[in-house]
């Protein structure tokens, strides 16, 4: 098991090239995931690299800012915190910077269980969604008011998935454990809150991205005039039992 660590974006200094600054963050606390956060110059573009199926699968978590994105086929606008799947390198895209855009590129590795769940059925790519627009849903853990989406279904893209909790404080999310799930949260703007990690608290802020292993007991609590809003992104490290064919399960 991994206690928690936590990037500071108040740490973070941007150094641009070409209009945006690219920073890795948390590096070699999960060796299957890189995240790089990005902040991008107004009024700039930029053209990500692009990952094969059996490589790798890339997510984007926009969490300030404005802007849009382009496909082939059409473009999507940043209005609010929002998620971006790309269809690997099948369809090329670039993201247009409005005003103070700022986003976490994910790029994590497709091990074979991603590549047999995804074949067998997964959301339609790319996949472009505002956190105004997930399902909601309850969790007996979190206090009343506290609201948590989805963005990403589970299982829809193989390990991997993305959503959000969101609260007025006083708000809190009680102690739970996930032993399968790999955990980053997105801080995203005007929100403060105490995170505790097997014991350890940090106090969580604007634009800081922490990562919590499996197995890890974890709470969050906002106090009165602070909020609780972040996003969060998953990986079931071995993959969700009984969602292949006996034949190939489990994914070691």
């Amino acid at each position: 098991m991994k206690k928690t660590v936590v990037s500071r974006r108040k740490d973070l200094s941007p150094k641009f090239e070409n209009g945006l600054s690219r920073t890795e963050i948390l590096a070699g606390s999960y060796d299957q995931v890189k995240l790089n956060y990005c902040v991008m110059e107004d009024k700039t573009s930029w053209k990500p690299e692009l990952y094969k199926f059996e490589d790798k699968c890339q997510i984007f978590i926009f969490v300030k800012g404005t802007g849009y994105i382009t496909t082939s086929q059409r473009a999507y606008n940043i209005t609010e915190a929002a998620v971006f799947v790309p269809k690997f390198d099948t369809d090329d895209f670039v993201i247009y910077a409005g005003k103070d855009l700022e986003f976490v590129q994910i790029i994590a590795t497709m091990g074979k269980y991603d590549q047999l769940a995804i074949k067998a059925g997964a959301i339609t790519l790319p996949r472009f969604r505002l956190m105004s627009e997930g399902w909601t849903y309850d969790e007996d853990f979190k206090a009343p008011g506290t609201q948590s989406c989805s963005l990403v279904e589970h299982r829809s893209l193989g390990r991997f998935s993305v959503g959000a909790t969101f609260g007025k404080g006083p708000s809190c999310n009680g102690t739970h454990t996930h032993p399968d799930l790999e955990q980053w949260y997105f801080v995203l703007p005007g929100s403060r809150f105490t995170y505790t990690s097997e014991g350890d608290t940090v106090v969580m802020e604007e634009g800081d991205v922490s990562y919590t292993g499996h197995g890890v007991p974890h709470s969050s609590e906002s106090f009165a005039g602070e909020q609780l809003d972040y996003i969060w992104f998953e990986l079931c490290e071995d993959g969700y039992p009984n969602e292949l064919p006996e034949d190939v399960w489990p994914m070691k």
